[in-house]
């Protein structure tokens, strides 16, 4: 018998839907690792990630770890993939920004936050408040933000832990990422790489930033981008020494 209520049921779930892909399969472990496709290996962290983002409670989710262990790749892959997303980096964030790009999506569902750490401490007040009730109350100069945003989830990332505060904390399950071993690192690598080069080129490369202790898998595609398929060893090597020679060191204040 056709059943109108549960058609409409499905439709509106479909509409509403936070994920925007279809999968033919109803395994979430297997919908987990195409949904995180593009990155490499953490299955497991794939499977409560993307649990989380399909689940009907709040769940909120931190991911804390050095630079370049794909933190920052989780969230980009969240926002594309994810209907209703509200992306931050909170490194460029200032002033009233955080507080009125919230207020202007009221509507969101989902708030992605790159390098939380980096908030200013009124905004982290602010998200404070948002995790607990999903209330803003703030006074910014000649205005005074006073709304709510219900039913939002918040997926962030942190370089350290050091500030923020264990209220804060508490209201995200945490994952850590390690810094990646030179095995890790290598096979990171190629798959990251591996429609564009050889295999050996790929290692290369890679062997040649961990000799310079530079483990950092944005620096190989950057440096994969200048190269072409038919270069040879000697290409590679003369355009890693080209960049290595003239990479900045430290920071830099020329004012």
């Amino acid at each position: 018998m056709f059943d109108v209520k549960d058609r409409f049921n499905r439709l509106r779930s479909d509409r509403f839907s936070l994920i925007k892909e279809k999968y033919s399969t109803n395994n979430t472990q297997d919908q987990a690792l195409q949904f995180f496709s593009k990155i490499y290996g953490l299955d497991g962290m794939k499977e409560n990630l993307y649990r989380a983002l399909i689940s009907d409670e709040q769940v909120n989710v931190l991911l804390v770890g050095p630079p370049a262990t794909s933190k920052t790749l989780f969230m980009t892959t969240i926002q594309e993939k994810c209907n209703n997303v509200l992306y931050f980096d909170a490194s460029n964030t200032s002033g009233a920004g955080f507080i009125e790009n919230l207020y202007y999506n009221r509507k969101t569902r989902l708030i992605l936050i790159d390098e939380i750490d980096k908030l200013r401490k009124n905004d982290m007040s602010s998200l404070l408040g948002l995790l607990n009730d999903g209330r803003i109350v703030k006074s910014l100069k000649q205005t005074r933000y006073d709304f709510r945003i219900e039913n939002v989830k918040i997926f962030a990332t942190s370089n350290s832990l050091m500030r923020l505060s264990k209220p804060l904390r508490s209201r995200f399950q945490e994952y850590h990422l390690n810094e990646y071993s030179d095995e890790e690192f290598l096979n990171v690598l190629n798959f990251c790489l591996q429609n564009k080069f050889p295999q050996e080129i790929n290692e290369m490369i890679g062997i040649l930033l961990i000799n310079s202790d530079i483990k950092d898998v944005r620096a190989a595609i950057a440096l994969g981008n200048l190269l072409k398929k038919d270069d040879t060893r000697e290409d590679v090597i003369r355009v890693f020494e080209n960049w290595e020679k003239h990479k900045t060191q430290g920071d830099l204040n020329y004012n």
